[in-house]
């Protein structure tokens, strides 16, 4: 019988999905990455292939959720199926995704209002890293964003679905709404030419965006690491998943689309402005316009805090479970089914993060997607190896095709001459954390299973 409390809906899933899936960044990447790269019609093909790629390995995630229907996700795959050790380097890498991801969604919400109402939150200026300014107002509500967040996750997951759902509807309406208006003012098609990047090859700008898929869908494997929370049939979760993936592909093409067609999307990206999108919005539909782009933005800062903070706990939990970390962290509240500290722990992390500045925070979810292509990579090989012992040769295909997929996103990330490559400081923090993955294996894991 599950220690936790099966009250998830589907939709209630479908939001956990999506709303991880689309954070603040869909906001900020075409004027910083898919458009300066890819251009507009390079970045639609990045992504579309994308996720057909990723739709791919969510078929493999759907039949190991049904294998091992427990809180966790990738780590129980990998654990049961392999070995404890395999399942220690697809959690450490994971966790670290997830985490990541909540302080950055959290910074996000102080990046809104500093285009909204400029000079508000620059105040206390403690000091700069990497370029960029730390205040203290910023990092006060960055944080409180974060703690009203945990207080509704340690209420119980029925409230941090039904939320997350609420949350997750209003983003996507608000982007629908805004393109309507787009739509009723008139653009110029015209705009958006060059289709590409003219600096660059065809072929190159498509593989920009490629590169960060794992990182553009990160959210959408959430949905394993709740099944032991579902109050539904696990066959069910296909559908959910490609629903949030398709659903999350539109939106961000759509958000592209917006920040390019307003003018000459060269112009935009040369001018000096320091949010294309913002300034793509306002331009076009003024004060109105800029309301319904915060609103979205809001909403998938606070989607994708609330998502990962779901997410990384119970993966925090069940690698508490296996010893691998303090056994703490797999203690259960005893009227809420939840596990409490787990969640305490993480939203303590991500309280501290802010205190880096957002500059080094980016560097840090940039190498993230190397952690989301191996978990990808783990679960596709696997469901080839069980559906081979089963002859499902659907499976066996799907298993094949996500792992080659997985591996051929690894080797856009890592290998230094692809366009989509990590950054060098990404390339340290990765190494960095890897270092302090194997310390750990060799004293903190001996440390933790003698207590």
């Amino acid at each position: 019988m599950s220690k936790l409390k099966r009250e998830l809906r589907q939709v209630d899933v479908w939001g956990l999905a999506f709303g991880a899936i689309i954070g603040t960044g869909c906001f900020f990447l075409p004027g910083t990455r898919f458009l300066p790269q890819s251009g507009p019609l390079g970045m639609v093909i990045g992504i579309s292939i994308g996720m057909i790629m990723v739709m791919v390995v969510g078929i493999n995630y759907s039949y190991m959720i049904q294998k091992h229907p427990k809180a966790g996700g990738e780590y129980i795959f990998v654990k049961e199926n392999m070995n404890e050790k395999h399942a220690y380097i697809c959690g450490w890498f994971l966790i670290l995704a997830y985490m990541a991801l909540i302080p950055l969604n959290g910074t996000a919400a102080t990046m809104i209002l500093r285009y909204l109402v400029p000079g508000l939150l620059e105040r206390g200026k403690l000091y700069t890293i990497a370029g960029w300014d730390v205040y203290l107002a910023e990092i006060a509500v960055t944080s409180v964003v974060i703690i009203i967040l945990t207080i509704i996750n340690v209420t119980g997951v029925k409230v941090t679905g039904f939320v997350q759902t609420v949350i997750a509807f209003t983003l996507i309406g608000s982007v629908f709404f805004l393109g309507g208006i787009f739509a009723v003012k008139g653009v110029e098609i015209t705009n958006l030419q060059p289709y590409f990047n003219s600096s660059a090859p065809k072929i190159n700008c498509v593989l920009s965006t490629l590169a960060i898929a794992p990182f553009l869908f990160i959210g959408f494997d959430c949905i394993p690491q709740a099944s032991e929370e579902y109050k539904f049939s696990n066959k069910k979760t296909i559908k959910i998943m490609f629903l949030a993936i398709i659903l999350a592909t539109v939106v961000y093409c759509s958000v592209n689309l917006l920040t390019a067609i307003v003018m000459p999307w060269e112009e935009l990206i040369a001018s000096d402005t320091t949010w294309a999108t913002g300034f793509a919005v306002q331009s076009k539909t003024g004060k109105w316009g800029i309301l319904l782009l915060g609103t979205a933005m809001t909403c998938a800062a606070l989607s994708g805090i609330n998502a990962f903070l779901l997410s990384s706990s119970r993966l925090l939990y069940s690698m508490a479970e296996d010893n691998v970390i303090s056994g703490k962290f797999a203690e259960i509240d005893g009227k809420r089914r939840i596990p409490k500290k787990a969640i305490l722990f993480i939203a303590c992390v991500s309280l501290i993060a802010p205190w880096f500045g957002r500059e080094v925070l980016n560097w840090i979810v940039d190498m993230t997607s190397v952690g989301g292509a191996l978990a990808y990579a783990y679960t596709s090989f696997i469901t080839f190896r069980i559906a081979k012992r089963e002859k499902r040769k659907n499976y066996m295909i799907s298993g094949i095709l996500g792992t080659v997929f997985s591996i051929c996103f690894l080797f856009l990330l890592l290998w230094p001459s692809m366009p989509g490559a990590l950054g060098v400081q990404s390339y340290i923090c990765l190494v960095i954390w890897t270092v302090l993955g194997i310390v750990f294996a060799f004293t903190g894991r001996k440390t933790v299973k003698k207590q």
